[in-house]
């Protein structure tokens, strides 16, 4: 018998090169015309997308937070490290489709002859989040580690995240860990 077509199934390697190239252009915009910009903020250097880890990839910036003279600073800036992870083995399957059985348990896996799991159709779900940041001296203030639906990245949830781990490390508690929200201030 003759197939007239096949299916075409994206390599997750693509997948995630595809998404950091829009995550990319998106940072870049708010850097450059966004709420980010407005504030003064600037990339320090180039985004990098690193894709050499056969099980992880990263979406790698710096940047520049300048700060305003007041009575607590003397208008120092900040700078931070935001790395965006996405690891192979944590991507999600496909839904159930016709190249797919569920067993009894409720597993589904592939029909007898057909697909395996290294042509399964998987979807980006998640990313690491990591938000590092440093004084001018680069010095390490936190560190922000959180797992985060690809939705919810925005310029606003950025800045959000960037805020908790600022709130966080302006504290002034030495060596204190807050393992709620995974929010490390040194």
């Amino acid at each position: 018998m003759k197939k007239l077509f096949e299916e075409y199934v994206e390599s997750a390697d693509y997948k995630i090169n595809v998404f950091f190239k829009e995550l990319e252009a998106q940072i870049n915009r708010w850097f450059n015309k966004g709420s980010l910009a407005a504030q003064g903020c600037e990339i320090d250097g180039e985004i990098q997308i690193s894709n050499y880890n056969p099980m992880e990839k990263f979406l790698i910036f710096n940047f520049v937070e300048p700060v305003e003279p007041s009575e607590e600073n003397d208008g120092t800036s900040y700078r931070y490290r935001v790395t965006f992870m996405v690891r192979l083995d944590q991507m999600k399957g496909g839904k159930k489709d016709d190249t797919q059985e569920e067993t009894e348990d409720g597993q589904v896996n592939p029909k007898q002859g057909e697909i395996t799991s290294t042509g399964m159709n998987l979807d980006i779900d998640k990313v690491l989040l990591k938000i590092h940041q440093f004084n001018e001296e680069n010095e390490q203030k936190g560190e922000l580690v959180e797992e985060v639906s690809i939705g919810d990245i925005k310029e606003d949830f950025l800045i959000d995240k960037i805020g908790q781990l600022k709130d966080k490390s302006e504290d002034g508690d030495v060596d204190s860990n807050d393992l709620k929200d995974d929010i490390h201030t040194l």
